[in-house]
Formats: structure tokens, sequence, C-alpha cells
């Protein structure tokens, strides 16, 4: 159902999704009663699956399902819809009426052999499957093949996380330094280069970081196209080319706790960095974790400025050398929740239950007025930075479909600048800039401001301004080195903004 534009594709999907419906339907029928529950069940989470499929574009698989399991409330209520219960409510009909015609009697030999049969057609029938659908089965075959993945996956995740490898090799730190330094990370959610007016955009969304002393990446490209991708791979060894390190190996974060730094993480958000997730587990390499707890009052706005107290505290702390990730939510759906009234100056706005029920303008705007409040917080996290010797980095896990019949964000579109392109600043202290080892550093990057830069440097240019040595450092990826190369990124080239692929 989700290639519409294909008449072909579409009638073989309906065609295989009947055939895979009617032996499903036959095998619960042997259970009886219990069977018939547990088809209306099935026909009525399928619909919620259907919906985002339709809706936001979401192909079945394992991430879709996993994305599910970890969010909260605010993402919840961010994609609900009264179209949601409509598609719920059909699917849970029409397997009510399904299920009255499944037989109640005991299965006997003859079942299992007609249900062996069946099997056998639908086995038969994978030939059929269009090269579009390859991995992607029709529902409600592909629905459970998928969720019956992510919930294994979900029971394997903490033995996993567990077994993540320690970095290789001694860590050491330059010497020869005169107080504290603080390198921090400010890595946003949902931000797209295209519509940060420092960066051309034709509204004046960052007024406040356009009168700041920073330094702007033109081109640099996200890790990933979701949250736990990008966020795992740009603090890990990982590459968007060769990206199974972020799974299987402990973070940069590790590294820094090795050099003597203090490390802390502050988030507001809730699905991410709570729980067992990917993204969690690299969290709480920290020695303090810390989330805002907004994240859990559904009525409550989720905004950037929510870390602002959170960071205050911890500057108060002793001085010594600390590495701080502000993860905040940026604007996530559904943006018109990520800002204050003062910061609603584009209108009309999207105030509907759900994104995908919203006219395209009213997106925007909502959209461009979250990215006044994120321009506005920037400007706090420099004012409190200024009197430290103090970096700050400023990214975004991945951008956002606004326009058109998709919105939100998905991990298989690497293939999408709007997704792909996000922004890359860095603040030094006028300390730092002061500084000849680190002014010279910064000198290197300016260089390379014009350049394609990518995610894939984060954890060795982190490593390479703080001075700290280790065999898993490699020059080529740090951008204050003097030698690092451009990016050259397997997927997309920033070349505009149009949508490259619907899926």
């Amino acid at each position: 159902m989700l290639f519409f534009g294909n008449g072909i594709v579409c009638a073989k999907a309906l065609l295989l999704s009947f055939v895979y419906s009617c032996a499903i339907s036959y095998g619960l029928s042997l259970f009886g009663r219990l069977g018939k529950v547990l088809f209306v069940l099935l026909a009525f989470t399928s619909g919620i699956v259907l919906y985002f499929s339709l809706m936001y574009g979401f192909a079945q698989n394992k991430e879709m399902f996993a994305l599910l399991w970890n969010t909260n409330p605010h993402e919840a209520l961010g994609v609900f819809s009264p179209k949601l219960l409509l598609f719920a409510g059909g699917g849970g009909i029409l397997g009510g009426l399904a299920a009255r015609s499944m037989p109640e009697e005991r299965p006997g030999l003859r079942h299992g052999a007609e249900l062996m049969a069946l099997v056998v057609i639908c086995a038969m029938a994978r030939p059929l499957l269009p090269v579009e659908l390859k991995g992607r089965h029709p529902m409600p075959l592909g629905y459970l093949s998928h969720f019956g993945h992510a919930v294994k996956q979900q029971w394997r995740m903490r033995d996993m996380i567990a077994a993540r490898k320690e970095l290789p090799g001694p860590v050491e730190r330059e010497a020869g330094r005169s107080g504290p330094l603080y390198v921090i990370l400010a890595l946003g959610e949902s931000l797209r280069a295209d519509h940060l007016g420092i960066y051309g955009y034709g509204r004046n969304t960052t007024p406040r970081s356009e009168k700041l002393p920073l330094l702007v990446f033109e081109r640099c490209y996200s890790a990933g196209a979701g949250t736990t991708e990008s966020v795992t791979r740009m603090l890990t060894r990982a590459t968007i080319a060769s990206p199974e390190a972020a799974l299987t190996e402990q973070s940069v974060i590790s590294l820094f706790r090795r050099a003597g730094f203090r490390t802390v993480w502050l988030t507001n958000q809730g699905s991410m960095a709570t729980g067992e997730t990917w993204v969690a587990s690299i969290a709480k390499e920290c020695e303090l974790f810390r989330t805002h707890p907004s994240v859990y009052t559904i009525g409550g706005k989720l905004q950037d400025a929510d870390l602002l107290p959170m960071l205050d505290t911890v500057l108060t702390m002793s001085p010594q050398d600390t590495l701080i990730v502000l993860h905040s939510f940026g604007s996530h759906l559904n943006p018109e929740d990520r800002y204050a009234d003062i910061f609603r100056i584009f209108s009309p706005v999207c105030d509907r239950f759900s994104v995908a029920d919203c006219a395209d303008e009213e997106l925007v705007n909502s959209y461009d007025n979250s990215v006044l409040a994120t321009d506005a917080y920037w400007a706090g996290l420099t004012d409190r930075l200024k009197g430290l010797n103090a970096l700050l980095l400023i990214t975004s896990d991945h951008g956002d479909r606004l326009r058109g019949k998709y919105r939100g964000h998905s991990p298989e579109l690497m293939d999408n600048p709007a997704l792909r392109w996000i922004p890359f600043m860095l603040y030094a202290s006028p300390s730092i800039r002061q500084d000849a080892l680190l002014s010279g550093k910064l000198e290197h990057a300016k260089a390379l401001r014009d350049q394609p830069i990518s995610h894939d440097m984060l954890f060795h240019s982190l490593l390479g301004f703080a001075g700290i040595h280790t065999p898993v450092y490699q020059e080529d990826l740090d951008l204050f080195s003097g030698k690092a190369r451009p990016h050259r990124d397997p997927f997309v080239t920033l070349t505009g903004m149009e949508q490259t692929s619907p899926l």
C-alpha cells in the first residue's frame, strides 16, 4: 500500500496480503475462541501500523517497531490523530467480521493438512514479490515478522549493551594546560540546516546566533536519518559507510573519563536516554546522567531551554576538565510543543492532533518557531560559557520532512537530503581564542568550513581538541588537526532539498 504510484505493484501487494491473511486466519482458527481473539487483535494493530505507513511513510521493519517500543507520551501525542482511531477501528471491525466465519470445532488431522497446503501456497507466492517489496512482505505477514524481530532485539539488548568492548590502548592527555577545559556538545533533534537563517534561510530564524562569533560549517552530513542510528554512530568510531562499531564498542565518553574528565549527560529526550536503548547505553557511560522531569509529564512541553538550569548546576561544581553532552528535544514532532508562546512569530501554526493533519505551511511555521526557541537556547549556552575555557559544538542528529505526503523521519531514508543536511557550528570562549595552541586548532577547523564534513569526524575531533592521545584516534577525521579530508557521502549529495525517495 506504500506504492500507490505503481498499480501493478499495489495489485500484487494486495493479492499477496490476501493469501497471507487466509493462511494466518486458518492457522489461528485451530486455537478455537482464542484464535478468534488473536485474529481480531492482529487486525486492530495492523490498522495502526497501516496508519503510520500511509501517513508518515514508515516502512514495516524492526526499526519501526523498536521506535514505537521506546516512545514516550510526548512523542505519542505528536503523531496521534483521529485518523489513527479510524484505521485501528476499521481493522478491528473487519477482523471481527472475519473471525465470525472462523470454525470453532477442535482441529483434526485434516485441518493440519489444509494448513500445510496454505503454507505451501504462500511459499510459492513469494516469487511474485516485486523488487520494490523485497524485504517488506505485505501485511499482515510483514508486520508479524518485523514485530517478532523487534521483540527479540529488545530481549537481547541488555546483553548486547553489556558486551560492548572497551576501546583498546592507553589514554593520555597533553600536558601544560592552565585551568580546566569544558567541552560541550549541544546535540539537537530534527533540525534542518536549510531552516536556519545563519545558513541562508529566507526567514530570520536565528537572530541571536547571527550575532555570536560562531564558526559555521556549510555542509555537514548526519550520521543517520534516525536518532538512535545517528547518535550512536557520531559518538563512537562508527562511520556512515561502516556503522558496525556503533553497536559493539564503547563511545568517546569512556575515553574522556579515562583521561580524567568529568563526564555529564543532560537530556529531556525521555524515549532515547531512559530505559534500555542504545542511546541510553552511551549516555550512562557518563559519571553524571540527568533526565529533565518534564519527560514524565504528558501535558508539559519539552523545550531546549529545559536544560539550561541543569547546566547551571553542573557549572557550579568544583572546577575540573569536563565533557558535557546536552541532548535536547529540539524541533521533534510535534514542533508546536517545543517552544514558548513568545516564539510564536510565524502563523498559522500546526495545532492539530498530528502533524500529518496539518497543511505544509502550518507545519513549516511551527517548525520555524521552534527553531527560534532553539536559537535563544544557543545564546543562553554561550552566555554561560564565555567566562570559561570552553568549546561548544552545536549540531543535530538528523533533519525532518516538512512538506509533501510524508512527515517526520525514518532510519531508512539515508538518501534524503532533508534528513541528512544538518547544522554544525562551533563557539569558542574568549580564553580559548586567546590560547595559542587551541586557537591554532580552531584555525585548522576554519579551513574546512566550506568543505563537506560529517558526523564521522565528531569522535576524533573531540579527542583532538581536548588533547587526548589514544591509538584509536585518526587525524584525517579530526577537524582540528590540519590534516582532515573532506567527507564524501555514500548516500546523497547536498545539491538541493528535493526529496529523492518517497520511502
